[in-house]
């Protein structure tokens, strides 16, 4: 596959690097704009790509670091309109239909998408949508602007020999600004589906720490369609039963792909 790297400048100035991959042939057909893992760059997930890949789509992916190991760059707002802002140049440039795939924390940025023209859907891979989650710290000093969540790789995964080639050593801190937490604790998951306007599916395993009951409840009755996975936990894509987490993301797209095409037809 080709990766081509470049630099992508936010509508507030802020620079930020972006990431193209393709199959060599090209013959691309859609478009992907992922929101990875935080924790690590999406290149590393070889998997995903050649997935997507596989079934026509052009993948590109932004280094926003919202939720990552470092203090956020910019806040949530500008984030949001970072991804958003991407996400258009994308299809000016390609005229393709737009998916949307975000994974963990990564899910906190759908909202920008608020009936984006040209958006075919979105997939939420192991979203966290409760906020602040599970475990996140608050800093001690009123002056403190930066929260923590600390994981470790029985949160992540119960096969941690999947994420070999992935993290380089130990699970950093997810951090977080005190303000965007704030804000995400006023948003609610049920709002997701109808307000993106396009088909939502979410992605999880049924021993994610991460999503709560509630939450899951919240995105069904909004209207995603729930895929779950027994005795996963917060990854999916590198627990057990990933081989069915795979099938019922390419089912997903698909699906979506042929009910457009009877659309146009």
């Amino acid at each position: 596959m080709n990766h081509i790297a470049s630099s992508f400048t936010a509508p507030d100035g802020n620079v930020y690097r972006s990431h193209a991959w393709e199959l060599r042939d090209g013959g691309y057909r859609r478009l992907a704009l992922v929101l990875g893992f935080p924790l690590w760059p999406l290149g590393r997930d070889g998997r995903l790509l050649s997935f997507l890949l596989d079934r026509g789509f052009l993948a590109h992916s932004i280094e926003l670091g919202f939720a990552s190991g470092q203090k956020p760059r910019a806040n949530l707002a500008s984030l949001r309109q970072a991804a958003v802002a991407y996400a258009r140049s994308l299809q000016a440039a390609k005229q393709l239909p737009l998916y949307l795939i975000t994974q963990s924390f990564n899910a906190a940025l759908a909202p920008a998408f608020r009936r984006h023209e040209g958006l075919a859907g979105a997939a939420l891979i192991s979203p966290v949508l409760d906020f602040p989650p599970p475990g996140t710290v608050m800093p001690h000093c009123f002056l403190g602007s930066t929260a923590e969540l600390r994981l470790s790789q029985d949160v992540l995964t119960s096969r941690p020999e999947l994420l070999e080639g992935l993290l380089e050593g130990q699970v950093p801190p997810v951090k977080f600004l005190k303000r965007d937490l704030k804000t995400l604790h006023a948003e609610s998951p049920a709002t997701i589906a109808p307000e993106l306007a396009a088909p939502v599916a979410a992605f999880a395993g049924e021993d994610d720490t991460l999503l709560t009951a509630p939450i899951r409840e919240a995105l069904a009755s909004g209207g995603a369609k729930l895929y779950t996975y027994p005795r996963v936990r917060h990854l999916p894509p590198f627990d057990r039963y990933a081989d069915n987490f795979y099938a019922d993301l390419g089912s997903f797209l698909d699906e979506l792909e042929a009910s457009k095409s009877r659309s146009a037809g």
